[in-house]
This record gives structure tokens, sequence and C-alpha cells, in this order.
């Protein structure tokens, strides 16, 4: 998604259940060419995108890297998750002085209580 926008997705936790967002992260699978303006994984809602977080993956991350809130400390905004809401997963595309590139598997992490 450094190169492109990436493609969103969503997820739910069970029903009548709140959530803690723990962690977002990115496995790499593609060197992070992104100085100008970082590959970013956002955590929100379908009018908030980053309403819970946003992850900024750094410049030169190197593929087969994880990236996660232990390299980005405050990509967790705000960690309660109401119940029964649908939470949307999106990207911000990179851009670079070269070529921007960056490629990777993005994951969530939340506990439900």
């Amino acid at each position: 998604f450094a190169a492109g926008v990436g493609t969103p997705w969503s997820f739910k936790g069970p029903k009548g259940l709140q959530g803690n967002l723990r962690n977002i992260g990115v496995h790499v699978t593609e060197t992070f060419e992104d100085d100008l303006v970082t590959g970013k994984v956002q955590v929100g809602t379908a009018s908030d995108a980053d309403a819970y977080g946003s992850l900024e993956i750094a410049n030169g991350t190197l593929n087969t890297d994880t990236f996660n809130n232990v390299d980005d400390t405050n990509c967790v905004i705000s960690q309660s998750l109401a119940a029964d809401t649908q939470i949307e997963v999106t990207f911000v595309q990179a851009t670079d002085s070269g070529t921007a590139a960056g490629k990777g598997r993005a994951y969530v992490e939340v506990d439900w209580f």
C-alpha cells in the first residue's frame, strides 16, 4: 500500500462485547520507501478513518520486518471499541523523493470483553 492505495477491510467483535485495541501492525513483504509521506494503517469508523489508531510505517522498514506499536508507540489513539460496531481498516498511500515502495500484511489485535 505504500506505492498504491491498499485494499480496505473491516471487522466486528463478538456480539455484545466491547473491545480493547492493543496493537496495529504490518508484516512487511517489501521494503518501505516513503521519505515524504509515510505509509499508514488506519483503524477507525466510516466517518473517522483514524478514530482508534494510525500506524506510520517508517522509511526504510525492511522486507521481512514486523512494524507495530513497539516502533510507533503512539499508534493507538483510543483503545475503547464499542460493542456491535464495524471497525474499518484503511491505508494511506506513501510518497517518496525517489520511487515510493512498501507492501505488507496489516493486522489489528483486540481484546474483547
